[in-house]
């Protein structure tokens, strides 16, 4: 009896502790999330209307950081998003080297909008890697305004869940990305002093020996073939006999520039994008469209992150192969080619939008590193959306330092075309530079849709 009588106190004790204990909540019977494809691309969006507006004004960034960095910002969001259907493959199963991952938690407790802003505040960090204190704070923002509004409503057990798998699968992606060396150390290295540029006629010569990014052709490349990735040779020969055919390309550009119409200087600044501070860079130029494009269309947020996994792939490769076939064939610029032996006064036109008009980039001609971003977008888009497709691109909508004026196309072709020829009248590409750029982005672009990412 005297068991009994002390021993209820122990129990009365023993039982008010337990009802103060609070299980984690991860291991408890969460509530199912939302199906993957019933979730807006609202979170896609957001971070990638962020970076282009913090890509804009990074030093030394582009073109090739840039395009690298989208293309493993998106192809680590696609591996956030892949467990939670049945419809798409693990990179794992696809790119060499890419690690295999696995929620430690059921799929159905992740809140995949959760992670992927737990995942892109992590990367972008990474891979923004010259972001300035004002950018860091953009960054913070968009985090904490995301979670804030995303997990309102979500037991603290599936927050922690989502936001653990999201920084997972970044830190998988950084390291992976580590192991690009090439393109890991070049990036913080625009014009290495260990490259010496050829010399000899119709060859491009670099101001003061600074050519930019010359070694970009050895970095990783996710879905093409090194013959993918070099240019044809090019058809034409130095030859600066007036009335020959290599002559008529040079002096096609400069009575394009002399010449030029309100519509013509529309459309060169209009697709330029070349100057850091003005407008985001050439390949982030084609995910402003794609943003565009996701909200006409409405995108589920798994065909989102699907349509951008194979656009990043799809950039960071066309990259590569403008590096590699530039620095391969060394083609001098139309300023070069113009002042020798037509106009010794030519300027091109890029570079008035910022009062220092003449300036043409610093690497070889050939092909158009514009030409063959257009022909990603037109492969790429039209793969996703149909080839009649009327399109209305608001990028530079309200611009004041040139003509930001929405432009139309009916095709994604017209628009490929635009963009690549632009180039003659801004004074930096001749046709033939652009007409091989189209044909080697279509090419690139075959290859990244062309990765079996579908069951």
């Amino acid at each position: 009896m005297k068991f009994h009588i002390l021993g209820w106190p122990v129990v009365l004790l023993l039982l008010v502790l337990a009802s103060c204990i609070k299980p984690e909540e991860p291991f408890v019977q969460l509530p199912v999330t939302s199906a993957l494809e019933e979730n807006p691309n609202d979170i896609t969006f957001e971070w990638t209307e962020l970076y282009l507006d913090i890509e804009r004004y990074l030093p030394g960034f582009r073109p090739a950081p840039s395009a690298r960095a989208l293309a493993y910002i998106h192809i680590g969001a696609y591996e956030v998003m892949q467990p939670g259907t049945d419809r798409y493959i693990s990179l794992g199963e696809v790119l060499p080297g890419f690690p295999k991952l696995a929620p430690v938690y059921a799929t159905d407790q992740i809140d995949w909008s959760i992670a992927l802003n737990a995942y892109y505040a992590r990367v972008f960090r990474f891979f923004l890697y010259n972001a300035n204190p004002s950018h860091h704070f953009q960054l913070e923002s968009l985090e904490q305004r995301m979670l804030d509004q995303l997990g309102a409503d979500v037991p603290q057990g599936i927050v922690r869940i989502s936001t653990d798998w999201g920084i997972k699968v970044a830190n998988a992606v950084i390291t992976y990305a580590e192991t690009d060396r090439e393109g890991a150390s070049q990036a913080n290295d625009p014009f290495p002093v260990t490259y010496q540029s050829p010399s000899g006629a119709g060859v491009w010569s670099p101001e003061d020996n600074k050519a930019l990014f010359p070694f970009w052709g050895k970095a990783r490349a996710f879905a093409s073939s090194p013959t993918d990735l070099m240019a044809l040779r090019p058809s034409l020969t130095y030859d600066p006999t007036p009335g020959s055919d290599y002559y008529k390309e040079y002096l096609e550009v400069a009575n394009a520039v002399h010449g030029m119409s309100h519509h013509d200087r529309w459309v060169a600044e209009f697709w330029s994008d070349d100057i850091t501070g003005v407008t985001f860079s050439p390949a982030a130029r084609i995910f402003a469209i794609a943003n565009q494009l996701i909200k006409l269309e409405r995108l589920p947020l798994d065909e989102t992150l699907h349509l951008y996994c194979r656009l990043g792939v799809a950039l960071n490769d066309a990259t590569v192969g403008i590096h590699l076939s530039k620095y391969t064939y060394n083609v001098e610029r139309p300023v070069q080619f113009i002042r020798q032996e037509i106009d010794p006064a030519f300027r091109p036109v890029l570079g008035e939008v910022i009062q220092q008009p003449g300036i043409t980039p610093p690497t070889p001609a050939y092909p158009s590193e514009h030409g063959t971003y257009a022909g990603v977008a037109w492969r790429i888009f039209e793969h996703y959306f149909g080839s009649a497709y009327e399109f209305t691109d608001h990028c530079h909508y309200g611009r004041l330092e040139f003509n930001g004026m929405p432009r139309t196309f009916s095709t994604w072709k017209e628009m490929a075309e635009e963009m690549a020829h632009s180039r003659i009248p801004l004074g930096v590409n001749t046709k033939s530079d652009c007409r091989e750029g189209l044909r080697m982005g279509n090419v690139v672009a075959v290859k990244a849709l062309s990765l079996r990412l579908e069951r």
